[in-house]
């Protein structure tokens, strides 16, 4: 294990994986809001992380939702970070909207984004957006994400998810073995024939049966996992996704595709050393020895390798090393807990059903407590690296509820309660029970008593009672694990903007927009602020704020008025759109939503005496 930490540690710093969740944008050229005289030439874009240049896409559009550019979004030569895209010549006075799709080097993340910049008339005055017109609508094929953002298991995220499961699945089995048949089954005594023979049969029954085929599932799996990218980025088009260009992009740009042939070399590696033990029946007792070591530092280089190009690389600089050998680390804990788990199921079980009730109550008793100490480390490692997580990626308490991936994450607490629960019950009661009932028949069989004979079948009924109780508990405990296991794929596959789960009225893309209204008192009661956000879509939209002064119950145009929207899912940072007076006591100004999710828009109303009064507004903004 230490040499197995120290393996992972050295892969984090030699291939480090340095990133902020998804490629935001930093800053732009026109900038976010800007109010120009004279039309640009080109757009420059600047984010937080690399981009693959594959699938990083960007366009320009007017008011009337008609491209403007010369469709040669790309990314810089010099700079990775940079995206630039040219515009036509002697653009017209108009409001412009600016969408991006970013597809992130370092962990495969995709993000739609948007902003707007305005050039002026002549005169000065400054043209508006239609309110019926939803520009950048469909642009870039549309948002193809709404699973990812939604919690919504539409067809792309339910193949992800399926695909991180078994993959995680896999390899959890995978270690499990061989940390069973290195920690349990090679120090168990070796005193008894019978016990040596179990051992025996167990380690070959995983070899003819679950060996390769656990590491075929994993192989085919692991090449799943890059279909569900590129699934994501063809909008669930799957002749689009098989696409050689597409699949090869995908892994000859950034770190998510280094890793992923790491972990296709490792599981490739692991599959010619269980075809070769499978064929060559006969080997050393030193291969026998040696080989289960070389499988386990595979299995946990395979391990450091989901681990890198996972959500957990997908954290600030400063504390990605500590959430990569976290997420190792809680890996491991599977393997040791879980993982063990289903080795005693589908492996070791399936041996003993078939020895007399007197050798599995044996078995049972001398060799599970060997994995004991495995379950307890496991428990132990859960218990440190599962919170240490959760602070990484939420941000509030409330987001366990609230969000797709909190309430995955809610449900497996739960299920590893109830696997402590279940554990605690055959570990300290059943155990030690059928251990005290086949020591009394062993002694009743040994023994010369009046009544052996029936002293014996006594002891021999509830032993098998409780052998036959214990393997039903051990039978069917690792489906709670394997439900661990599906909760973390789903908080792999909704991890990446930690989005509330839409509500079943709220529109998609398919159905028309909805404006946004809402009507907020300020914290000291002295203004009421009516909000409109039209059409509330992500991309540009109008906001219009009305203030009434609650002392005379009219509206007032003596103040002024500006908001500030902030991103909730994610941090993208606060922009502020300052709104402009009709005299009526009506403010509006043209605004953008970068993208879609949970916002809080806070209005700030500023009185003539310099004077602030405050409210604050959330919203969710369809896709």
């Amino acid at each position: 294990m230490l040499i197995a930490l120290l393996f992972a540690l050295s892969l984090t710093f030699t291939l480090p994986a340095i990133a902020s969740a998804h490629a935001i944008l930093l800053r732009s050229d026109p900038a976010k809001d800007a109010v120009l005289n004279v039309a640009p030439q080109q757009v420059r874009m600047w984010f937080s992380e690399d981009l693959n240049p594959a699938f990083s896409a960007a366009a320009v559009v007017n008011a009337k939702n008609q491209p403007v550019d010369q469709k040669d979004a790309h990314v810089a030569a010099g700079d990775a970070k940079e995206m630039d895209i040219s515009l036509k010549p002697n653009l017209p006075p108009s409001v412009y909207i600016v969408i991006y799709r970013t597809d992130s080097a370092e962990d495969g993340h995709i993000l739609r984004g948007s902003f707007i910049f305005t050039v002026a008339n002549p005169d000065g005055s400054l043209p508006t957006l239609n309110p019926n017109v939803v520009p950048g609508q469909n642009v870039l094929g549309g948002s193809n994400l709404t699973g990812l953002y939604t919690g919504q298991l539409d067809v792309p995220t339910t193949f992800s998810l399926v695909m991180i499961t078994l993959v995680e699945l896999g390899a959890v089995f995978w270690v499990g073995a061989q940390l069973f048949l290195i920690f349990v089954l090679q120090l168990a005594p070796t005193t008894d024939d019978k016990l040596n023979t179990i051992n025996r049969e167990v380690q070959q029954r995983f070899e003819h049966r679950w060996s390769a085929t656990t590491l075929l599932v994993l192989f085919i799996a692991n090449f799943g996992v890059l279909l569900g990218q590129a699934l994501t980025i063809s909008g669930g088009q799957w002749r689009a996704a098989f696409a050689p260009s597409l699949l090869t992009g995908l892994i000859s740009n950034g770190r998510f595709g280094t890793f992923w042939i790491v972990r296709m070399i490792v599981i490739a590696v692991l599959l010619v050393l269980a075809l070769v033990m499978l064929l060559i029946k006969q080997r050393p007792r030193l291969v026998n020895s040696v080989l289960p070591s070389i499988n386990l530092l595979l299995g946990a280089l395979l391990f450091a390798a989901i681990s890198l190009s996972s959500h957990a690389s997908a954290v600030s600089n400063n504390i990605v090393v500590l959430a990569v050998l976290a997420d190792w680390l809680h890996l491991m804990a599977a393997a040791l807990w879980v993982g063990g788990m289903l080795y005693i199921t589908t492996t070791y079980l399936p041996v003993l059903t078939r020895k007399p009730v007197a050798e599995r109550a044996h078995s049972l008793v001398t060799l599970i407590p060997y994995f004991s100490p495995l379950a307890l480390a496991g428990v132990a490692i859960m218990a440190v690296t599962g919170p240490f997580s959760a602070t990484i990626h939420l941000r509030a308490w409330e987001q366990l509820f609230t969000t797709a991936y909190g309430r995955a994450l809610t449900v497996k607490i739960l299920l590893v309660g109830a696997l402590l629960t279940t554990s605690a019950i055959h570990v300290l009661l059943m155990r030690p029970r059928l251990k005290r009932e086949y020591y009394k028949y062993v002694y009743a069989v040994e023994g010369v008593t009046y009544n052996q004979a029936r002293q014996v079948k006594l002891r021999e009924g509830r032993m098998t009672t409780l052998t036959r109780r214990l393997m039903g508990v051990l039978r069917w405990e690792p489906l709670l694990g394997v439900g661990v296991i599906v909760c973390v794929g789903l908080m792999n596959v909704f991890a990446g903007t930690l989005t509330p789960i839409a509500a079943p009225t709220q529109p998609t893309t398919t159905k028309p927009a909805t404006a946004f209204n809402a009507t907020a008192k300020t914290a000291d009661n002295k203004f009421t602020a009516k909000l409109n956000i039209n059409p509330n879509r992500f991309g540009a939209n109008i906001f219009t704020v009305t203030v009434i002064d609650n002392s005379t119950g009219k509206p007032t145009s003596n103040v002024g008025v500006s908001l500030y929207t902030t991103m909730l899912d994610m941090d993208m940072g606060t922009d502020t759109v300052n709104l402009r007076p009709d005299g009526k006591g009506h403010f509006s100004a043209p605004g953008d939503l970068a993208m879609g999710g949970n916002w809080q828009i806070r209005i700030q109303i500023r009185t003539p005496d310099n004077t602030l009064h405050e409210t604050k507004v959330k919203l969710f903004t369809p896709f």
